[in-house]
């Protein structure tokens, strides 16, 4: 199954990413192996819903770029970082980022510009990246590299990604009314949800304080 999760990881990383017709187009060649891996993590999902609507974007790109700014960036309707979500505890969110960057840095690897580290693009190939290092340990039989990885997955999931992914769905289902950013959430939900499945110790983000952001330096990396 590791394999399907690493793809839908994958997947989500490129349809959060900030749309352009190459993006459109690698997530249409992707939909039927995302059909596919679905089906094997168990997950339903309309795959066509989204197939038509990735057809009917790639003829308004400029639209979704201005969605995309709109929710995600300028007016700060659903921060796509996760450190957004701690501006009022300044604190607290150095200390995230940091631990963010940590983990990156202990598999040898350094998020460059625009995107940021804790933006939910590199936080999901993060993810995708640590079940292939997994399955290419197992396979080689380096039980240390492999019991490394799994525990970095899990580690992430609790104290970073599995933390924010709920407000941040719910945040962009409130505030859009186009429909591919209606269907990635859900499906991002969906999936997440079930990987959340045996990791305790969660601790959801549950307020999110515009107004806190819009007095404060700072700026989505996108």
């Amino acid at each position: 199954m590791s394999v399907y999760k690493a793809y839908v990881y994958s997947f989500l990383s490129v349809a959060f990413s900030y749309p352009s017709e190459e993006v459109l187009d690698e997530l249409w060649g992707g939909l039927d192996d995302l059909s596919l891996s679905l089906k094997e993590l168990g997950i339903e999902f309309d795959v066509e819903a989204l197939r038509r609507v990735i057809e009917e974007s790639k003829r308004r790109v400029l639209d979704l770029k201005g969605e995309w700014t709109s929710l995600f960036s300028t007016s700060l309707k659903a921060p796509a970082n996760e450190t957004a979500y701690e501006m009022d505890k300044a604190a607290r969110r150095a200390w995230e980022l940091a631990d963010i960057e940590g983990f990156y840095k202990a598999f040898g690897l350094d998020v460059k510009p625009p995107v940021e580290p804790d933006s939910l693009v590199a936080e999901l190939e993060f993810m995708a990246y640590l079940i292939k290092k997994e399955m290419y340990a197992e396979e080689r039989g380096m039980e240390e590299e492999a019991r490394i990885a799994k525990e970095a997955y899990t580690n992430f999931f609790r104290d970073h990604l599995g933390r924010w992914y709920r407000i941040f769905t719910d945040l962009v289902k409130e505030n859009t009314e186009e429909e591919y950013y209606k269907l990635m959430a859900t499906l991002l939900r969906l999936f997440l949800d079930s990987q959340r499945e045996g990791i305790e110790g969660i601790k959801d983000i549950e307020e999110y304080r515009k107004e806190v952001l819009e007095g404060s330096t700072w700026k989505c990396g996108f």
